[in-house]
């Protein structure tokens, strides 16, 4: 069953607001009640789902385009953290100095 335009809207409002579900229910023209019954939906359930995941795709754009200017920076401090989570979130580790101590080595000389 597909999701009509008050349930798109009060899953938008849901997802987007520091609203009260009585008062989505009210804004979209419906009772508390008949938010309470398509909050218990799968479909609505799902509906709030994906609005979640828009607005994070959403957000991930928009920090991403921060870091970008950040990058940029004249100050050196802000730049080189930008750019170390830039590398990090492409999956770039920072490399780990490694020390190790020899304790014999043989050295054969053969003519």
């Amino acid at each position: 069953m597909a999701l009509n335009n008050r349930q798109l809207r009060a899953i938008e409002m849901l997802v987007t607001t520091a609203m009260r579900k009585q008062d989505i229910a009210k804004e979209v023209g419906v009772s508390p009640a008949t938010m309470s019954t398509w909050l218990k939906k799968d479909e609505f359930q799902q509906g709030i789902r994906d609005e979640m995941q828009r607005c994070f795709a959403e957000s991930a754009y928009k920090a991403r385009r921060k870091l970008d200017l950040l990058i940029d920076s004249n100050n050196e401090g802000i730049a080189l953290a930008a750019a170390r989570e830039v590398l990090n979130k492409a999956g770039y580790q920072e490399t780990q100095k490694v020390e190790t101590t020899v304790k014999e080595i043989t050295i054969e000389v053969t003519d």
